[in-house]
């Protein structure tokens, strides 16, 4: 059987490629607001107490204790909002650490 193949249209090709480059800009403007953040005060403190949060679910739930990460689940959700609203994109907890090869 042969594969069939469908052709874009150049207008469609321009459409994906400026969807890409929007991608890109919005990527670097979270970096630029990221860092910003970063480098204040405050902007650490709310990276930390994610960070902190995000580690207690962790063993919370190693350790079986559900109640314990709907608790704390709760508590990182407003931390987590307002990082967002500052223009930190923060990591997916449920990724988990990555390891250098």
């Amino acid at each position: 059987m042969a594969k069939t193949y469908t052709r874009r249209t150049p207008e469609e090709v321009v459409a994906g490629l400026e969807a890409r480059i929007d991608a890109v800009k919005r990527r670097a403007a979270a970096k630029e607001a990221a860092a910003e953040v970063k480098g204040s005060p405050d902007g650490v403190a709310f990276l930390a107490a994610v960070k902190a949060a995000d580690r207690a679910i962790r063993v919370a739930g190693e350790h079986e204790n559900d109640a314990m990460v709907r608790v704390l689940e709760a508590a990182r959700a407003p931390l987590a909002e307002h990082l967002v609203a500052m223009g930190v994109r923060l990591p997916d907890r449920k990724a988990g650490p990555r390891r250098k090869a």
